[in-house]
């Protein structure tokens, strides 16, 4: 009689975990504004694939579950690492790029604000009547 040993599950619940966190992570890092949250669910996926990983491992059970999982998290935290650095980058040249009319257009408020603010000091409150001074 054969003794029929079935094999272990061993890292499969944690490697379904990775794979559906990874997958949703990788779809979610292509979605412009929602890119950001697929950070959570791909280091979620890293995490729950090494883990899941090193217990299939542990018991000599299937890792192809744990390591999909493992390998979505990774492409999927790196594509919002590079999205995020090129967004950035374009954002930082393109400020850079015009630097002057930003530096006159903060210069200009910075004028009128002491205008307005000069203007207000002008301004007498008492308890029953309002006086406007106004000079020049």
């Amino acid at each position: 009689m054969e003794d029929y040993k079935q094999p272990s599950t061993a890292g499969q619940g944690m490697g379904i975990a990775a794979l559906v966190l990874g997958i949703v992570g990788a779809i979610a890092a292509f979605i412009p504004c929602f890119g950001l949250v697929a950070v959570i669910f791909g280091v979620l996926a890293i995490i729950f694939g090494a883990i899941g990983l090193s217990q299939a491992k542990r018991e000599k059970a299937p890792t192809t579950m744990p390591l999909a999982g493992l390998v979505l998290g990774i492409v999927a935290t790196a594509f919002v690492i590079i999205w995020v650095l090129v967004v950035v980058g374009t954002f930082g040249s393109a400020v850079m790029s015009h630097k002057d009319e930003i530096q006159k257009a903060i210069d200009s408020a910075t004028v009128e604000s002491i205008k307005v603010q000069d203007s207000l000091n002008a301004v007498e409150i008492t308890t029953d009547t309002v006086r406007v001074e106004v000079t020049k």
